[in-house]
C-alpha cells in the first residue's frame, strides 16, 4: 500500500484461531477506543484495505489468517520543526541535519511530525526510510535510503559496526559530588577514555540501565573545550555500539549528565512534556564507506550546542 502524506498503514493480522461476524467486530474488539461506530466510520472513509489494496465496505467479512492494511486516525500533535537541511544526498543516500525534539519515525503521538514523514512530503520519495536511529532529543546527522535496494546494505554497516560515529555534547566539567567518577578526562588531542558497561532498555521504564553482565555498550569519551567562566564543558563521544541512550547513560555513568537531559539522572516529567526541550546532544559526523560505490563517505552537521535548554533561556 502506498503512503499518503508520507503516513504507511498499519498491517494488521487477522488471527487464525479467532473469528468474528465482520471484519469490523475485530477492529472494534481489537483496537481502543473498541467503538464499532468508529469503525464503521473508517471503513466508510475508505481507510481499511485488502492485501491488494482494494477499499474494504464496513460489512467487510472477517477472513482468519488473512491481513488487512489500515490507515488509522492520527492524533493531535503539536507543530514540530521542518527545517531539515540536506548535508548529502545520491541516487541511493539522503543525509540531512535533523533538528532537536523531531522524531526520526512515527511512534506515540507522532506520525506527521516525524522526520521520515515531512521528508516522504517533501521529496515525494514514499519508499525513504531512515537506516540508523536518532533520538528524538539529539539532533545532526542522520542517513535515509532512498531506494529498497539501498536500505539493506545501509543497514548492515551499522549492524556490523563499520560506520564511524562522532557526537558532541555539553556536560559539566567536573563530576557530581557523590560520585565516584573520574575527576578529570582527557583532553584533545589525549586519546578519550573509554566507558564499557551493559546497558538493558525495557517498556518498564523510559531509562536505560547499567546491569551486571558482560559490556554490551563502548563509548570513547574526551574533553574538547571548556566554557570560559561556566562550569561547563564541550565533549566528543564516540560509540563503538549503538545501544538506546547509550552516551546519555555512560556520561552519567562518569558523574556527568548532559546539559538539558530529562532523563538522567531523573526524569523531569515537565520537560519531557515541553517540546521546546534542548539535550545539548549532536550527532556531529558519521563516515563510512558508500556500498555501491566503495567510496569513502563523510557527513558533518553544521548545527552548534549552547547552555540553554530551551529557547526562553537565552
Amino acid at each position: 500500500m502506498p503512503a499518503r502524506e508520507g503516513v504507511s498503514p498499519t498491517r494488521i493480522r487477522l488471527p487464525r484461531d479467532e473469528n468474528y461476524a465482520s471484519l469490523a467486530g475485530f477492529l472494534a474488539a481489537r483496537f481502543p477506543p473498541h467503538d464499532p461506530e468508529q469503525v464503521a466510520q473508517l471503513m466508510a472513509r475508505g481507510d481499511v484495505f485488502s492485501p491488494d489494496g482494494l477499499p474494504l465496505a464496513p460489512d467487510a467479512e472477517y477472513r482468519p489468517g488473512g491481513h488487512v492494511w489500515v490507515f488509522r486516525p492520527l492524533p493531535e500533535e503539536p507543530s514540530l520543526s521542518d527545517e531539515i537541511p540536506v548535508l548529502y544526498e545520491d541516487d541511493d543516500l539522503l543525509v540531512v541535519d535533523k533538528p532537536h525534539g523531531l522524531p526520526v519515525t512515527p511512534r506515540g503521538g507522532f506520525v506527521k511530525q516525524t522526520a521520515v514523514t515531512k521528508l516522504r512530503v517533501r521529496t515525494g520519495n514514499q519508499d525513504l526510510s531512515p537506516v540508523h536511529r536518532l533520538d528524538r532529543l539529539t539532533a545532526g546527522v542522520l542517513i535515509f535510503a532512498k531506494t529498497p535496494r539501498a536500505r539493506g546494505p545501509l543497514q548492515s554497516l551499522f549492524e556490523l559496526q563499520q560506520v564511524r560515529k562522532t557526537y558532541e555534547l555539553i556536560a559539566p566539567l567536573n563530576p557530581h559530588p557523590e560520585s565516584d567518577a573520574p575527576e578529570r578526562l582527557p583532553q584533545h588531542p589525549e586519546e578519550p577514555i573509554r566507558v564499557r558497561s551493559r546497558i538493558v532498555k525495557d517498556s518498564s521504564s523510559f531509562q536505560a540501565r547499567e546491569v551486571d553482565g558482560p559490556a554490551n555498550a563502548v563509548t570513547g569519551i574526551r574533553l574538547i573545550r571548556e566554557f570560559s567562566g561556566t562550569p561547563w564543558g564541550l565533549y566528543a563521544a564516540y560509540p563503538l555500539s549503538g545501544k538506546t541512550h547509550q552516551i546519555r547513560v555512560h556520561m552519567n555513568h562518569l558523574g556527568r549528565p548532559l546539559l538539558g537531559d530529562p532523563l538522567y539522572p531523573t526524569i523531569d516529567d515537565e520537560a519531557l512534556r515541553h517540546p521546546e526541550t534542548r539535550l545539548q546532544l549532536l550527532a556531529r559526523e558519521i563516515s563510512l564507506r558508500h556500498p555501491f560505490t566503495g567510496d569513502h563517505l563523510s557527513v558533518r552537521s553544521d548545527r552548534t550546542l549552547e547552555i540553554r535548554t530551551r529557547p526562553e533561556d537565552a
